[in-house]
Order: structure tokens, then sequence, then C-alpha cells
């Protein structure tokens, strides 16, 4: 399942102070920071439990702080409650800001790109989001949705990936303050299609 929460940093651009400069750092400080503890917890995990131990847990951070405290992992449960909620949290602010986006561009109904007078935020985009999260929590066992999340979301980066590509095949580039090279969008659709088409022979298989 793909990590969530560095790319939806670009879609709160309207909320951010100069972002054509703070958008990328920030993007890389996350990216960077996340990275240096993810492979700093795997790397404790192993020198303290045997990979062979960890691979056959489902819960392997719980079975981790149970072996170095001798504790129940309550505060590990309390913790991945906390991240759960976040990441629904992050969705919710996200997907009302590109519903707003789209209803501005004209690609939308004119009302999701209304913003507030009160809250200073789309609101009818975050109600409608808000009330479509609620709805699959309530039908989809949480396997089923979060599988359902990680598919759409690869192939939303392919489509991205693949629409920067075409972005730049036009010509001229007046206005544009982040530049990538042309082999960034190719290499990001081949990798993110290349995971949707392995979810898809898994499913298959199952």
């Amino acid at each position: 399942m793909p990590s969530f929460g560095f790319e939806d940093i670009v879609n709160v651009a309207e909320e951010v102070k100069q972002p054509e400069r703070n958008l990328p750092r920030a993007i890389i400080i996350a990216l960077v920071t996340a990275t240096f503890f993810y492979m700093l917890i795997a790397l404790v995990s192993i020198m303290m439990i045997s990979p062979q131990q960890l691979a056959s847990s489902d819960a392997p951070l719980a079975m981790l702080y149970q072996h170095a405290t001798g504790q129940p992992p309550t505060v590990i449960v309390f913790i991945s409650l906390a991240s759960v909620l976040n990441g629904a949290l992050i969705q919710i602010i996200m997907a009302p800001r590109v519903l707003y986006g789209m209803g501005r561009q004209g690609w939308l109904p004119a009302r999701f790109g209304m913003v507030n007078g009160l809250t200073h935020t789309p609101i009818v985009a975050t109600f409608l989001v808000g009330g479509l999260v609620l709805v699959f929590a309530l039908m989809l066992p949480l396997l089923s949705l979060a599988k359902m999340t990680s598919f759409i979301t690869l192939i939303i980066f392919s489509l991205i990936n693949l629409t920067l590509w075409r972005i730049k095949q036009r010509d001229g580039s007046e206005g544009v303050s982040f530049i990538v090279p042309l082999w960034v969008p190719i290499c990001g659709f081949i990798f993110s299609s290349a995971f949707v088409l392995f979810q898809l022979v898994h499913y298959m298989r199952a």
C-alpha cells in the first residue's frame, strides 16, 4: 500500500505562502524525514526480533513494543488509531481542495468552487467528501477499503504523471515556476502503472 500524505501537500497550495518555493521544500523534507524514521524503525526491529518472527506477526510493531518493554502494546494501539484518523483527516482536507480547484476551472459545477464566508474554506466540497468517507467507512470492511484506496491512488498517480508528460510536450514554459526533466513523469507513469498491474494480477489470483 503506498504512503499517503506527501502528494497531498500540493493540494493546499492556495493556503501556502510562496508555494513555488515552500512546497517543493516541504515535500522533500517530509520524504527525507519519513524515510529516516522508517529505516530507523526497521533497523531496530530486526536487531531485537528475527525477521522470521516479524514476518509471521499480524502486528509487528506491537510485538516489538511488548518485547522491548514487557508491557501490553496499549500505547502502540492508541498511536495506530491516531495515525489512521490523521490519514482520514488528510484525505478529507485534500479531496475538497481538488474539487474546489476543478470547480474554479469550470470542470465541475461552480458550487464546488465556492468558499464559505465564515470558514473561508470550500465547505460544500468538504461536506460532500466527508459524507462519502463516512458512507464508505460504514459500508466496507477496513481491509477492502484500504485495498480500494490503494488501487485508486495508484491509478491517480499514473494519470498525473501521464498528464505531466503531456504538459511538457507543449511549447513554451512562460510562467512555469517548477520544472522537472521529462524522464521524471515517464518513470513515474511506468512505476505507478506497474504497481496497478501487479495489484490487478494479485486480485485475479486471490
